[in-house]
């Protein structure tokens, strides 16, 4: 995915490959992003080991009120917009936080209402083929949605495939996205992912 930044910024291919999704969804609440989940794994495959998450590195965000932990082998990256608290690389995935007022109340009781938003947040990303029909969900105490997808990198002309997360606090949106620019590897590291998110913990939760 491509794109040019403001004021002769050239961020790094890492951070570049975020720039579309976050033009587009600017466009409607001024923040975007997403998490992979366990249905990803066949129901007939075997559950892979539990492993302990006491070797990740937790990154904390008082201003937002939320921490999530990642591998510490993953490098965080800068971003010239404030609505991300994190970006970060390793594992040839990414992972991105994004926060955004809603300007409205959303919780479990009106929560079918916020999906007419998140579908069109994930429609306006471009080029997204949901792999499936996204699914009400909860991550770190927090209710909403999670969308699984492909897309296709313009810059390379390959496929990649996000896993997304929109969930609701009160008023604020918080977005989880994993990505992988191999769709093929979305299942290998569902468990990775799923390790990741698992951490999340809100003031809230």
């Amino acid at each position: 995915m491509t794109g040019e930044a403001r004021g002769g910024f050239a961020p790094p291919p890492a951070l570049r490959r975020w720039i579309p999704v976050a033009a587009a969804v600017a466009i409607l609440v001024g923040a975007a992003a997403m998490l992979i989940a366990r249905e990803l794994v066949s129901a007939d495959a075997p559950e892979p080991p539990a492993r302990a998450t006491t070797d990740f590195v937790r990154f904390r965000d008082t201003a937002g009120g939320f921490s999530i932990s990642h591998p510490p082998g993953w490098r965080r990256l800068a971003s010239p917009d404030p609505t991300v608290r994190l970006l970060a690389e390793g594992d040839d995935a990414s992972m991105q936080v994004r926060m955004a007022s809603l300007g409205v109340e959303v919780g479990t009781e009106n929560l079918a209402d916020a999906k007419k938003l998140t579908d069109k947040l994930v429609r306006s990303a471009g080029q997204a083929q949901l792999i499936r029909p996204p699914q009400q969900t909860s991550l770190g105490g927090l209710p909403g949605y999670l969308y699984l997808y492909t897309f296709q990198d313009r810059a390379t002309g390959t496929g990649g495939a996000h896993a997304h997360y929109f969930l609701f606090r009160g008023q604020t949106l918080i977005t989880i996205v994993f990505q992988t620019a191999q769709a093929e590897r979305l299942v290998e590291l569902a468990p990775l992912f799923d390790r990741i998110g698992d951490t999340l913990r809100s003031q809230t939760s």
